[in-house]
């Protein structure tokens, strides 16, 4: 069976908070990706799914956890962390108690991590209430998409399908 990818936007409707949730739809509506083969590419929404996150990598290859990130960086700072980072405990805070690190650090310890996994997240705006994103998040979110929607077909071995300038960067705005 070819390689499978499954991204999570991980979130909650509340501010910055919710970039995992934005950046994982506008992935969900990319026609670079729903032009692949079904079940290459599962993309997920969860709200603050904590341990839970153990479950839902089973039968997957790679793992794409996308959440707002916490490190004291300039708000809309993309960030890229791999699983060893993760859980060699270098990663900044997420915004959750029982967040993306702990699950990581628990699946590590029960041998369940995935073979491959990868966090993107974007520096949250502390100020940022509401149910809107902040301006420095939207900001980055184009070029944010963009470079998951590359690295995805990557993955995949797609990476002849990923044009220039893709629709997820162009529509961004256009919801």
């Amino acid at each position: 069976m070819p390689d499978r990818v499954h991204i999570i936007g991980v979130g909650s409707p509340f501010g910055d908070d919710r970039l995992g949730w934005v950046a994982a739809e506008s992935l969900q509506r990319s026609p670079v990706l729903n032009g692949l083969e079904p079940g290459r590419i599962v993309i997920s929404i969860l709200d603050r799914p904590g341990a839970m996150l153990l479950a839902l990598w089973d039968d997957t290859d790679h793992v794409i956890l996308i959440d707002g990130v916490r490190s004291g960086a300039v708000p809309g700072t993309r960030h890229r962390f791999t699983a060893s980072d993760v859980t060699g405990a270098s990663i900044p805070a997420t915004s959750h108690g029982f967040g993306i690190a702990a699950a990581l650090k628990l699946a590590q310890v029960l041998e369940n991590l995935p073979d491959w996994l990868l966090l993107r997240g974007i520096e949250m705006d502390a100020g940022c209430t509401g149910f809107t994103l902040s301006a420095a998040v939207i900001a980055a979110m184009p070029v944010f998409v963009r470079e998951i929607e590359e690295e995805t077909l990557s993955l995949v071995g797609a990476t002849h399908l990923f044009r220039s300038k893709t629709a997820s960067e162009s529509s961004f705005f256009a919801r």
